[in-house]
């Protein structure tokens, strides 16, 4: 995975996965505080900025948030101190994607996620952007 990493562009809605074949984008929902700005505290529904790393890949397709099956079938956990549990998911709602309305994770359409999945690592950088 040499040259592979994920460049999430908050006001483009957008995910980047490039590879050392390419690149490919995927539409992308954020955190649904309106000024779209960096995460500042606990709470306050914002993606944060910055520099990270895929923690772990876990299987997510059966956890639940407010009694629904929110995550889809997989979450990236990433490395962002200070914040936890910040990560790039699935949905249960495909008409969530594309405007901000997460509490700070980056959410993928399923199928999207399922095909960035197949070619990240544990280790492979993030970067979000403004």
């Amino acid at each position: 995975m040499g040259g592979t990493r994920i460049l999430v562009r908050k006001s483009e809605f957008e995910l980047t996965l490039v590879t050392d074949e390419g690149s490919e984008r995927f539409p992308v929902a954020i955190g649904s505080n309106p000024d779209g700005g960096d995460k500042r505290e606990v709470g306050d529904c914002r993606t944060p900025e910055g520099e990270f790393e895929i923690e772990s890949i876990e299987d997510s397709s059966d956890w639940k948030h407010e009694g629904a099956r929110v995550y889809g079938p997989f979450f990236l956990r990433l490395s962002c101190l200070p914040w936890e549990g910040i990560g790039i998911h699935g949905t249960n709602d495909p008409s969530l994607v594309g405007r901000r309305t997460t509490r700070g994770c980056v959410r993928l359409q399923n199928d999207d996620l399922a095909s960035v999945v197949r070619r990240v690592s544990v280790g492979t950088p993030v970067e979000i952007l403004p």
